[in-house]
């Protein structure tokens, strides 16, 4: 891979890679939510509350340098980092600034849900935002690895990762396409199930390994008064008209701890007249990690085990 090349990404994140300019042999400079930022080569402590960011680093032989993490709600699936070794940071989006400080990072790895905290947290160290770019997300994806191996000069193993992750997206991408399948994805939050037809995880399931949607993309919530989309609600009578094969759910309640959607909550009796079958992802894997080098793994395995 060029590290040179200009890389693209989302409103939220403009990246690109650049291994000139740097200030010393110590440092190189990255651009990243249209800021340009100054970052330490092979950083010894780094505050990590990007948890696709923080699975890169353990995938990339760097969960070492890990010094502290969201932990309330770390994601089952990195819980060796749920030890008395790494700071709690606190809640995601309010991240205890004072703790922060005490923990004297050499650099902040943070996404969208700590944006807003952004200037407070570059007073303590670099701070990098690492979101991943809905509308492009396995480039996206693809370059946070590659960020952060060069950063921690691992680029060898993020190569190997590159080329597996190719591999598994084509794999993947020749069972769904063989599959006659049609699919929603749906989250559910506090007793609601509304559709998510274009978010970041129906662009992984749809756009990038090509499960057939059973809902067009052209079709769009109506907005109310004030602009704002109305939800499409996924209940029993949805299913009656749309019919789909599969209901991809994403539990947001059972994510952040709080009571999960209820077994009940579809009529089997409607599941079964349509022949739908309801797939549960993995809640904390997809709502809040994602955009990782594990994350991006287990998404896929999910998505295709529920077109076997």
């Amino acid at each position: 891979m060029n590290k040179k090349k200009k890389l693209l990404l989302s409103s939220i994140v403009v990246m690109a890679l650049s291994l000139t300019g740097c200030q010393s042999s110590q440092t190189m400079s990255i651009t990243a939510d249209n800021q340009t930022v100054i970052v330490p080569k092979d950083p010894k402590k780094v505050v990590v509350m990007n948890y696709g960011a923080l699975d890169t680093l353990d995938a990339l032989g760097k969960g070492s340098i890990v010094a502290a993490a969201p932990l309330s709600v770390i994601p089952s699936y990195l819980q060796q980092y749920n030890n008395a070794s790494i700071t709690d940071t606190g809640n995601m989006k309010e991240p205890n600034i004072e703790t922060i400080k005490q923990v004297k990072p050499d650099l902040i790895v943070i996404d969208g849900r700590q944006a807003s905290k952004a200037d407070d947290l570059s007073k303590i160290a670099p701070v990098i935002n690492l979101s991943v770019d809905n509308k492009n997300y396995i480039e996206s994806t693809k370059n946070h690895i590659q960020v952060l191996a060069n950063i921690t000069g691992t680029e060898s193993k993020a190569d190997n990762i590159l080329q597996s992750l190719d591999k598994t997206i084509q794999d993947a991408q020749a069972i769904a396409k063989a599959s006659a399948k049609k699919a929603i994805v749906a989250i559910h939050n506090d007793g609601k199930m509304i559709l998510i037809n274009s978010s970041s995880s129906a662009v992984l399931i749809h756009d990038v390994l090509n499960v057939k949607r059973a809902v067009p993309l052209t079709v769009m919530p109506a907005h109310n008064a004030i602009g704002k989309p109305t939800p499409i609600f996924v209940d029993d009578n949805y299913i009656k008209s749309v019919k789909p094969d599969i209901i991809f759910v994403i539990d947001r309640s059972k994510a952040i701890g709080n009571q999960g959607m209820a077994d009940h909550y579809f009529s089997q009796q409607v599941l079964n007249k349509n022949k739908t079958h309801v797939v549960y992802l993995t809640p904390d894997l997809w709502y809040l990690s994602g955009g990782g080098a594990k994350s991006i793994n287990r998404q896929i395995d999910e998505v295709i085990n529920a077109l076997k």
